[in-house]
């Protein structure tokens, strides 16, 4: 295992938003994706657990005064949570490309399918009617544990060896206290789950104790070793001196401080100010989410004066509209060759350009 420094693996590349793991990294396609360095810290805490409490839920709900295939309602809501982990599960593991922190879909039917073991197994245990049925959930809520614990291990230990040591150990010992003293079996299996919570719970703080703004966020130490990230929406510098001349420019009746390609831009003048901004691209720029028609209607009733075209906005209809038709703003005019020009969508730089738009046109 690679050693770590300041909370990180040695040999492991960080930047902006990437956990240490790369902004798009997502492992490689196969079965065993979710458990591979890219993704296992960010939602596989807990897969072990739900997967076998799957099972023993199915099992301890099961009614042999029934047919094979006629199911409870209990075991309906293992099907429903079976139904939303195995599909999304499976898509994660098989897609091209999506953004880690996607796999939070996985969150709920994770957290339910492993209470699901913990519940089944503490139930059947006591009941002596049932002795071997009790045996097999007993059997596969210990499985779950304690393959929980080895996985939970092998993540931690590129971070911290000795957190990995104290899962194991602990999680053993509360087994074995289980096993031994069954009378207190409740309190050594709570204290064996909340040694499992451990590693899992200081990692989903991570990004809040750096105070992490990441278009693409991720957990995990590495986030503690820089500081964490200012990468996401609404992290780009305003232009003040711009933002004072389109409110003294726009008029009562205007919706919109200013129209403009992307969210990226937009995001910290919304922040800012408190005023609209209308997108016509969507997230990033390349989407088509207002007709042409639609817009010139807008320009038309006074909603929209100001379009900001940056210098990746996307050549679309009503982009190639606004350059054709509207009015050029000096730059002198807002403090567009002089104020900051840092961050995601800054008004500031010299290859933006600010449009006053005729509703004449």
């Amino acid at each position: 295992m690679p050693k770590t420094t300041k909370g990180r693996p040695t040999g492991m590349k960080g930047g902006a938003g990437q956990g240490g793991n790369g902004i798009f990294n997502v492992g490689t396609a196969g079965v065993t994706r979710l458990f591979q360095t890219a993704l296992r810290r960010q939602i596989s805490w807990f897969l072990p657990l739900a997967l076998f409490g799957m099972v023993a839920a199915y099992l301890a709900a099961y009614d042999r005064k029934k047919k094979w295939w006629q199911t409870n309602r209990k075991q309906q809501d293992v099907l429903y949570w079976a139904g939303w982990l195995i599909p999304v599960g499976a898509f994660f593991s098989v897609a091209n490309f999506f953004h880690p922190y996607y796999t939070i879909m996985l969150a709920p039917p994770l957290a339910v399918l492993a209470a699901l073991a913990i519940t089944s197994g503490l139930k059947k245990a006591t009941s002596k009617r049932d002795d071997k049925r009790a045996r097999w959930l007993r059997y596969l809520l210990f499985m779950g544990l304690g393959t929980t614990a080895c996985l939970q291990s092998y993540y931690v230990w590129a971070y911290y060896p000795w957190l990995s040591l104290v899962i194991l150990i602990l999680t053993a010992v509360a087994l074995v206290m289980i096993t031994l003293i069954p009378a207190k079996e409740r309190l050594f299996l709570t204290l064996g789950v909340g040694f499992l919570c451990l590693a899992p719970g200081f990692w989903s703080l991570t990004s809040t104790i750096s105070g992490e703004s990441a278009a693409v966020p991720t957990t995990g130490p590495s986030l503690l070793s820089r500081g964490g990230t200012a990468t996401g929406l609404g992290t780009g510098t305003v232009n003040t001196q711009l933002i004072k001349y389109l409110k003294q420019h726009n008029g009562k009746s205007t919706t919109y401080l200013f129209a403009t390609t992307d969210s990226n831009t937009a995001a910290p003048y919304i922040i800012k100010t408190g005023q609209a901004v209308m997108t016509i691209g969507g997230y990033n720029g390349t989407d088509n989410a207002i007709s042409l028609k639609k817009f010139k209607q807008l320009v038309k009733d006074g909603k929209v004066k100001y379009f900001y075209i940056s210098s990746h906005t996307n050549n679309n209809a009503i982009v190639k509209w606004v350059k054709k038709y509207g009015t050029k703003v000096s730059s002198s005019a807002y403090g567009g060759t002089s104020s900051q020009t840092k961050g995601v969508g800054a008004m500031g730089s010299t290859n933006a350009t600010l449009y006053r738009l005729s509703a004449s046109k």
